[in-house]
């Protein structure tokens, strides 16, 4: 008789578990590529900001440049005509001994034109404006207006990603103070030395570091999805190793009971045949559960795997063949 169902291990259905820790795995490299993309992003606008810090940094230092010398004198064209914001100023406008006309580019100037190739040429805008401009085209945009006031409140630097003209572009600005060679043209302004008397904004296009770093995203990608890949053919396999495993045990357990069943069986039937049996005094048949006389060779039989072959005993064979014992007896 077979054990318990209740002593066998129980049957685990591992789909579940393989289905939510493939889940899990998925969510959790899917975070790690967001993260890693977003890192890579946001080294890429740190890498705009520097460029831009830096050519703040620059337009600054030639525009000091210009102001220490009182601005540079270039020759009268088309794009070049004199400055009417410095009309009146002495000296505005110069004629050499060869007869060419010249006029004053005062630092203010020089720097739009500057940022004008600049724009055309590799896509860089840079601005110079203030809060209470001379040049009404150099008034503020709304985010460089915020940018003004920030200053005035204690800011020395701002800078966020914009878009202008629908692209992308880190947009820097800080504050410009006033030196010594700014109050020729802005003393009558009211300002000192030292004072915040605008800022150079510097705008820097972000998408061709976005198109180099493309690749960069690429290799991020293929890693990424090359490591989820193992990851889900390792849980796959561990689940098929650890379900197989899992069988293994519970057959043998089933073969254990079945054997413990069979050794039962036999131990049940042995007992049987130890238990008080009723036998006749004089014939020796013993009688069944059922209440039948059997011989007891026919009861034996049955509930054991002993046989039976027949002979006879030394004290039978005298009782029933005297003759034969009684000759053997005179002949020695």
């Amino acid at each position: 008789m077979a054990g318990p169902e209740k002593d066998l291990p129980q049957v685990i259905n591992l789909k579940p578990y393989t289905a939510a820790l493939l889940v899990f795995w998925t969510a959790t490299m899917a975070l790690f590529l967001v993260w890693s993309l977003d890192n890579h992003h946001q080294a890429i606008n740190a890498l705009a900001l520097n460029t831009a810090r830096i050519t703040w940094q620059k337009d600054l230092l030639y525009r000091r440049w210009s102001a220490n010398h009182g601005g540079l004198y270039a020759p009268v064209t088309e794009k070049s005509p004199p400055n009417p914001y410095l009309e009146g100023y002495p000296e505005r406008d110069l004629v050499t001994p060869s007869g060419r006309e010249l006029t004053l580019i005062n630092p203010a100037y020089m720097t739009r034109q500057v940022y004008e190739l600049s724009a055309a040429a590799i896509g860089v805008h840079g601005h110079i404006t203030s809060l209470k401009p001379v040049r009404k085209e150099n008034a503020p945009d709304a985010w460089e207006t915020r940018a003004l006031k920030a200053f005035e409140n204690g800011r020395n630097e701002v800078s966020t990603v914009e878009y202008l003209q629908g692209q992308p572009y880190l947009r820097l600005m800080r504050p410009f103070r006033t030196e010594k060679g700014c109050l020729k043209c802005h003393a009558q302004q009211g300002y000192k030395e030292g004072d915040i008397r605008g800022g150079l904004s510097v705008s820097i296009p972000l998408a061709p570091l976005r198109e180099i770093g493309k690749g960069h995203e690429f290799i991020m990608w293929v890693s990424h999805i090359l490591v989820w890949f193992l990851g889900v053919c390792g849980i796959l396999w561990g689940s098929h190793k650890l379900g197989r495993s899992l069988e293994e045990q519970r057959r043998g357990a089933e073969e254990r009971e079945e054997l413990i069943g069979e050794l039962q069986e036999a131990l049940a039937q042995v007992k049987v045949l130890r238990g008080i049996l009723p036998i006749c005094a004089n014939c020796k048949k013993i009688r069944d559960d059922q209440g039948y006389w059997k011989q007891v060779e026919s009861y034996i039989r049955d509930h054991s795997e002993a046989d039976f072959s027949h002979s006879i005993c030394p004290e039978c064979a005298k009782k029933l063949y005297p003759e034969f014992f009684s000759n053997k007896s005179e002949d020695k």
